[in-house]
């Protein structure tokens, strides 16, 4: 009913505003009449996406992303830097789709679904109304967020299917799965890939080899068996370290690394940090 009593609003205005002048009258009288005839028939308003995908794509608005991830922050970094004013070509802006009426933003109920029909000449249709995060987002009650970027060798595409949710993306590519991945090659089928296999078709994530599969279970035996113990030594630890928030927070770094956290380390010291190590 709001999204309705909002269209009429629109269409009031829209006739309004269009009133025609002397000498083109008979024009403009048949162009209102086509338009008020269109509107006035609910099942022919020309919609930004067609109702067999409306459960999860009834209308749709633009964010700015800077916006977005400033008031949405799951710590996920926003190249190339978060320096006020830098520009990300092309993702510059959030996609948002709406998959409900009820989500729709109380100030923009219309324009995320319906296309204008004072922009129905543009080639493009109406544009999409571009919202603050907190607008576009304040009828929201579940909000699903995908993070999604377009290689340079990949023509790529992104479909979102309605089924049941899943909160995995598959990933496709044109390679021969069956003699090993080799490079793309776009006169091959898609064929589903895992999320490590690169385009050039190195596998980062390979299973490992039966024989690092065993020297895993008996590094997990070893940790089964020494974990009571390990953790009755760490317990006074903890709580000589924990202070008044009764808060610990541990960092877990490879051998590999360590030469990183000595640094950290010492680089803390210099500055004045002393608790953040307290030798034993």
């Amino acid at each position: 009913k709001r999204v309705e009593a909002e269209v009429t609003k629109r269409l009031a205005a829209a006739a309004a505003a269009n009133s025609p002048v002397d000498g083109d009258i008979g024009q403009n009288n048949n162009d209102n009449n086509d338009i008020d005839k269109l509107y006035s028939d609910k099942s022919k308003q020309p919609r930004r996406f067609p109702s067999s995908i409306k459960s999860f794509a009834t209308g749709a608005a633009i964010v700015s992303k800077r916006d977005f991830l400033t008031r949405f922050d799951y710590g996920i970094p926003m190249p190339p830097s978060k320096r006020e004013g830098e520009s990300d070509p092309g993702k510059d802006d959030v996609l948002l789709l709406y998959g409900s009426d009820r989500a729709l933003p109380d100030d923009h109920p219309t324009s995320p679904v319906y296309h204008d029909h004072r922009h129905a000449a543009a080639a493009d249709g109406s544009p999409l109304p571009h919202l603050s995060a907190a607008a576009a987002t304040a009828n929201c009650s579940g909000l699903n967020v995908i993070f999604t970027d377009n290689h340079g060798d990949v023509h790529q595409c992104t479909a979102i299917v309605g089924n049941y949710e899943s909160y995995h993306i598959q990933r496709w590519l044109r390679m021969n799965p069956s003699k090993g991945y080799s490079k793309l090659d776009p006169h091959l089928p898609l064929h589903p890939v895992g999320r490590g296999l690169q385009t050039n078709g190195q596998d980062k994530f390979s299973a490992p080899e039966d024989k690092y599969a065993l020297q895993n279970q008996e590094l997990l035996i070893a940790y089964f068996e020494r974990l009571e113990g390990t953790l009755a030594e760490l317990r006074p630890l903890a709580r000589e370290c924990a202070g008044g928030d009764n808060t610990v927070v541990v960092m877990v770094c490879n051998t590999g690394q360590s030469d990183l956290l000595v640094n950290f380390i010492c680089s803390a010291e210099a500055r004045g940090f002393g608790d953040v190590v307290r030798e034993k």
